[in-house]
């Protein structure tokens, strides 16, 4: 967000749009953003002194000046700080209010699938600030995201991190291969396609006698389905296996090498082996969705990892100038809902229009 945009008449449309979302005046006071109105007058006037200072590439003391120049109350460096400490818990709560509204479900075709590609990705403080993780849901579909909650890199990666809609189908990385995961999604009325490893899970036969999963590994270019059990899921899943192609094989064999010359040890060989498959497991029933329609719908993840690479690039989120953590937050969430309502940013953020699912 350009910081003419805070400045001129456009400022005006920004709050109408989120004013006409949410009580700013009353939500301030409620988490603690707004305590006494010393100078600051308003709760639009946080909310505009925060987007100078996040997605406005502002510095504390340039924020100040440039809070004068749009006619806010003149602050101190310190004073600007003081108040953008406090916004937090308000920021993240009126970024998570403008997501369900711009971005809440449609009604689509009842024989569609609803998608949603749920990751995660680390966001670095500068010197020894704290590190963060934005945990996001990106439609496939719409080419947005549809959720997205700031934490602190100390919270790991999980399914119920964004909301979970029933009916949805959620699409994970084999980070995501948990037994919790799949319990939460499933407990909340959804279903799953993750990517294994080959040594992510025990998996079960219908004896409850765990499976070779190696030793599953078609030698063909069909899609090859089985039906398997995991302990803590009471319903039989499906495990689809799917050959890479001897290209894709290879990049993916010299990419595990890397990462584990990096790690500092040596390459497991079925780890090498492994590489060469495409491993998921889903809850979706045979009936409804074939093992080869699983792989095509997995393949729709790229595009949340497409997502956080524009957000980053474009948007500069990965440009934390701040190491105290409660102006890190203000900055992180202040850049977030900026991606939200400029329009520009959103278009870029998937950079490529979605395929049907």
């Amino acid at each position: 967000m350009k910081p003419e945009c805070l400045q001129d008449g456009r400022w005006s449309s920004v709050i109408g749009y989120i004013s006409a979302r949410l009580d700013l005046e009353a939500t301030a006071r409620e988490f603690g953003a707004l305590r006494r109105k010393r100078k600051i007058r308003s709760a639009e006037e946080l909310l505009h002194l925060a987007l100078m200072y996040g997605p406005g590439q502002q510095s504390l003391r340039s924020t100040a000046g440039l809070a004068v120049d749009a006619g806010l109350p003149d602050l101190s460096d310190k004073g600007v700080m003081g108040r953008l400490q406090h916004m937090g818990d308000w920021l993240a709560h009126v970024l998570a209010v403008l997501l369900t509204e711009k971005f809440g479900k449609g009604a689509g075709p009842a024989e569609a699938l609803d998608l949603a590609a749920v990751d995660g990705s680390l966001i670095c403080s500068p010197g020894k600030g704290g590190n963060w993780r934005l945990h996001a849901r990106f439609d496939p579909a719409a080419g947005r995201f549809t959720d997205l909650v700031l934490s602190d890199s100390r919270q790991a990666e999980r399914s119920d991190r964004t909301r979970i809609s029933p009916g949805e189908t959620i699409i994970q990385d084999r980070g995501y291969a948990r037994v919790r995961n799949f319990a939460a999604v499933l407990g909340a009325g959804g279903d799953f396609i993750t990517r294994l490893g080959w040594r992510s899970l025990r998996l079960l036969d219908a004896k409850g006698q765990a499976i070779d999963l190696l030793g599953r590994l078609p030698q063909t270019a069909a899609t090859a389905e089985w039906g398997v059990y995991i302990h803590g899921i009471a319903r039989p899943l499906r495990l689809v296996i799917h050959r890479l192609p001897p290209e894709q094989a290879e990049r993916q064999r010299k990419r595990v090498k890397r990462k584990s010359g990096k790690a500092g040890h040596q390459m497991d060989p079925r780890t090498a082996t492994a590489a060469g498959y495409l491993m998921l497991l889903t809850s979706l029933p045979s009936q409804r969705v074939a093992p080869e329609r699983i792989i095509q719908l997995y393949r729709e993840r790229w595009q949340v990892e497409l997502g956080f690479k524009r957000l980053k690039t474009i948007g500069g989120l990965d440009q934390l100038p701040a190491t105290d953590p409660a102006l890190a937050r203000t900055w992180l969430l202040a850049h977030l809902i900026a991606a939200v309502l400029t329009d520009e940013l959103a278009c870029r953020l998937v950079g490529f229009p979605p395929s049907a699912t």
